[in-house]
């Protein structure tokens, strides 16, 4: 996935990764039932995401917009809005408006903003109407009276009032203008809600008040949109949104849609839409077997998965191209399996020449997920070489952060090596200590680093020569050269030390490094796919399922 190796969201990635084991897989029955549908969070509080629940947000659509309720799996349509006016969507809660800016505020808080202030606490005029079309009758009279009324869904159709702060608003009201306008009656205020949504026409005006402890709520293009797209603040997805209040939280907002059509908002986001027709191919199955792995993985939160790095970018409708949807098209239903089970599938933007067996990255051993040579994979790509520089006071910083406070930075190295030549083991010395890096962590805890296949050169490097045509590169700490005062031992703590050099010349060179340089190859975790190596496959005359089955050994698109 290539985005997720540039950005610090990978550490999060990878432990999950690990948590997960690797090792779980589907029933069969499940490579052959794919899901319909799948949910994914566009706003949630999932730590894992970085992505946030709101309090509001906007929607719309070009030929107007259902809301209604969702159970047991059948949409019922409770209001219409016909127009393309953008509508706003809001959890009921403490709002202050102030120069056509509305915030949320807390009642108990300090320095709470000037404006006018609404909040979730009303007042219920009518209840129990058992269909919207006689309600709204019932609601233009009592408009038409003064009394600012709305309908509202909490299992069954009711009308209220207001928007106040606190209970005793809400009752002087009932007894100043209320009773006064519409007559005595059994008027009720409505306590706060943790679940509460409202939703606003672009004039402000309510439109709907949802509050259902039996159903979801869901906002859909009407059926006259074509192609039927839902805009969420201003962002066109296909499908419908979800709409929840998690734990009394602000609105979790989930994009409903056909799984394919998912994978249409995918695969240009994981790779270039102008690659070899085969390896969109390649990429495409991919994306769907890797959905497919992982239904459910954000279940806490009532979908499935993330729009980011720690799942597949996905960003919706906008991005789709000819070339990727005619990929998803052209595999439609198929997923990469071992032994009749969806396989995990997993894939990064460049190997650098060969893959790695996912035992030395993420410590499971897959049978399908060894390392494999990557020939097809062009040298010239921007993902190919690399090189990362770090000062030793950063390295010490990032340390902390940590909680491995070695103290100041006094060497690093690499102490194990794969077999295709990545880093398995690098051990971190300073003045208080030192600590070990193993497998994917020699990678994403310095944040920056592309690819676990590298080598370090440092500032204190020096090269001697052990004979005429043999060189070596060392580090002078701890090493015993001849110096201005004669043969000594390089000291730890030493900052610099100056050499005697050919014809008697002194040089003053650093003892210990204060630079570190990281210079490697490929961009990822290469574990399974490298996106640049189908790339060069597919240019070679392979297809997509050869392509998939080079990568992941043992396995079958089917």
């Amino acid at each position: 996935m290539k985005r997720v190796l540039r950005i610090s969201t990978l550490v999060v990635i990878i432990a999950m990764i690990m948590a997960w084991n690797l090792a779980g897989e589907m029933s069969a029955e499940a490579a052959t039932n794919l899901p319909e549908y799948v949910r994914i969070g566009l706003y949630s509080n999932d730590a894992h995401s970085n992505i946030k629940a709101v309090n509001s947000f906007n929607v719309s659509a070009d030929k107007g917009l259902q809301f209604g309720i969702y159970i047991d799996g059948k949409f019922s349509p409770l209001i219409e809005e016909s127009s393309s006016n953008t509508v706003i969507v809001r959890k009921d809660s403490y709002f202050v408006k102030n120069n056509n800016v509305v915030a949320e505020y807390s009642p108990g808080g300090k320095n709470i903003p000037e404006g006018e202030k609404t909040g979730p606490y009303h007042v219920k005029i009518v209840d129990a109407y058992t269909d919207y079309k006689s309600l709204e009758a019932q609601i233009k009279t009592i408009r038409e009276m003064g009394i600012d009324a709305y309908p509202v869904y909490a299992d069954s159709w009711q009308i209220w009032t207001g928007f106040y702060t606190d209970q005793d608003a809400a009752e002087k009201d009932i007894d100043s203008t209320i009773k006064g306008t519409l007559g005595d009656g059994s008027y009720t205020v409505v306590q706060p809600s943790s679940s509460r949504i409202t939703v606003l026409r672009s004039d402000n005006k309510v439109a709907l008040v949802f509050d259902s402890e039996k159903g979801l709520f869901h906002i859909r293009p009407k059926k006259e949109n074509n192609p039927y797209i839902i805009k969420l603040d201003s962002v066109p997805y296909r499908g419908y949104l979800e709409v929840r209040r998690i734990e009394g939280s602000d609105m979790t907002v989930i994009n409903m849609l056909p799984l394919e059509e998912y994978i249409y908002g995918v695969v240009p986001y994981e790779i270039e839409a102008n690659s070899h027709i085969e390896a969109l191919k390649a990429q495409a199955v991919a994306a769907r077997t890797y959905t497919l792995n992982n239904l459910g993985k954000h279940s806490k939160y009532g979908f499935d998965l993330c729009p980011t790095t720690s799942c597949q970018v996905y960003k919706g409708y906008a991005g789709e191209t000819e070339s990727t949807n005619r990929a998803v098209d052209e595999t439609k239903g198929k997923i990469v399996t071992y032994n009749g089970k969806p396989a995990q599938v997993f894939y990064f933007s460049s190997s650098g020449g060969r893959t790695e067996d996912v035992k030395n990255v993420w410590g499971s051993d897959i049978p399908y997920l060894k390392s494999v040579e990557d020939k097809y994979e062009s040298g010239k790509s921007r993902y190919y070489n690399w090189e990362s520089v770090y000062t030793s006071d950063e390295i010490k910083q990032i340390l902390i952060g940590l909680n491995k406070d070695v103290g100041d930075i006094l060497s690093i190295n690499i102490t194990k090596l794969s077999d295709a030549g990545r880093v398995t083991e690098l051990v971190i010395k300073g003045t208080k200590g030192e600590c070990t890096f193993v497998r994917e962590a020699c990678r994403y805890r310095f944040s920056l680093l592309r690819s676990q296949w590298y080598r370090i050169t440092t500032d204190a490097d020096v090269t001697v020569a052990l004979s005429d045509s043999e060189q070596k590169k060392v580090n002078l700490s701890s090493v015993k050269v001849m110096t201005a005062d004669g043969i000594k031992t390089v000291n730890l703590n030493q900052k610099q030390v100056t050499v005697k050099g050919s014809g008697g010349k002194n040089y003053t060179v650093s003892a210990v490094p204060t630079k570190y340089i990281f210079t490697g190859k490929g961009w990822g975790h290469a574990v399974g796919m490298s996106q640049e190596g189908a790339k060069g496959m597919a240019l070679a005359g392979y297809k997509y399922d050869e392509i998939l089955m080079h990568y992941f050994t043992g396995t079958k698109v089917e």
